[in-house]
């Protein structure tokens, strides 16, 4: 029986795409959601390249493990690619794939098309089927175990420089401390700070804290009134508050588009609401655009927060506030 390769991690992976190696198949399984993402793209980003014409969208397909069967993958990746030399079929969530499905897909892994590249990535999956021992076997897999608190920091400093983010010790240490190591809320927090603070501006644990999200609770309304009193901290609290009590973005982005129109048609209207209803417009676009998923669209509502308030001034006042980005 042919030995099992040894599991690499996504530094080591992120190495080898650099080098140009690449593999056909490649499983990304772990608890750590971030780092399954930033897997997937940057395997993505190997095999598409810069994608300046824009044809990424021919040579990719994703599919969920319990929304797909079989036959539709094997499609995908028997598609041959377009204007290029690769394709890309990713699929989430593998381990929902049911079990004679993945029967189905065994003499795939003896034979895998070349100008493919099938990337199985899921939370966990189960190593009794035979599906997933022999692809063990053959398929690059890419471990994404929850970071330990000493590898914390130096993920946060790769993290920050990304986003352009100049963390002093303090902010870092808040950030892991806020977030008790999560490392999607640590996205999050770091993504809120990039639209939050100027460029090339050294963060402080104040504009962390000015970031973060209150324990109290808050309502649509309590968002509304914070964005008509450009208050840029309050404005980022309560819709933090209203999307982690469930609330869809898109629903949030209607609440306000509403409250606007009201607002105009008791003729309470200005030159910044003709901007505004522009703001609602390219947000909606970028909701239903789709990609990126759940920290994408946060990530989109906040920069709204953060532009619908535009000019307020921020909590930290001996520092330069640069529109969000």
């Amino acid at each position: 029986m042919k030995a099992k390769r040894e599991d690499i991690g996504l530094y080591e992976l992120e190495r080898q795409l650099a080098a140009g190696d690449f593999a056909p198949l490649y499983l990304i399984v772990g608890e750590e959601a971030v780092l399954r993402d930033d897997a997937v793209a940057a395997i993505r980003a190997a095999v598409l390249g810069l994608d300046e014409a824009n044809i990424g969208v021919f040579n990719s397909d994703v599919v969920y493990g319990d929304e797909t069967e079989a036959a539709e993958i094997l499609t995908f990746c028997g598609s041959l690619p377009l204007f290029a030399t690769r394709r890309l079929v990713v699929v989430k969530e593998v381990g929902g794939l049911r079990a004679h499905e993945t029967e189905r897909l065994l003499p795939y892994l003896k034979e895998p098309v070349e100008t493919t590249c099938l990337v199985l990535t899921g939370g966990k999956v189960d190593g009794r089927l035979k599906f997933f021992q022999a692809l063990k076997q053959v398929a690059v897999t890419v471990a994404c175990a929850p970071l330990d608190a000493r590898a914390l920091p130096a993920w946060v400093q790769d993290q920050a420089g990304v986003l352009g983010l100049r963390l002093d010790e303090a902010a870092r240490a808040l950030l892991i401390e806020a977030s008790g190591g999560d490392l999607g809320v640590l996205c999050r927090e770091m993504e809120k700070l990039a639209a939050y603070v100027a460029p090339n501006t050294r963060v402080t644990a104040a504009d962390v804290e000015a970031v973060q999200g209150a324990d109290t609770g808050g309502s649509v309304h309590d968002l509304i009134d914070a964005l008509q009193r450009r208050d840029r901290a309050g404005s980022l609290r309560f819709l933090g508050k209203v999307l982690d009590a469930g609330e869809p973005p898109l629903r949030v982005l209607g609440f306000l588009v509403a409250c606007w129109r009201n607002m105009w048609r008791a003729r309470k209207f200005s030159e910044e609401m003709l901007r505004d209803f522009e703001l609602f417009r390219e947000t909606d676009s970028r909701l239903k655009g789709g990609g990126g998923g759940r920290r994408k669209e946060r990530l989109e509502m906040e920069r709204l927060a953060l532009k619908l308030c535009r000019g307020a001034g921020r909590a930290t006042p001996s520092r330069p506030f640069a529109s969000a980005r």
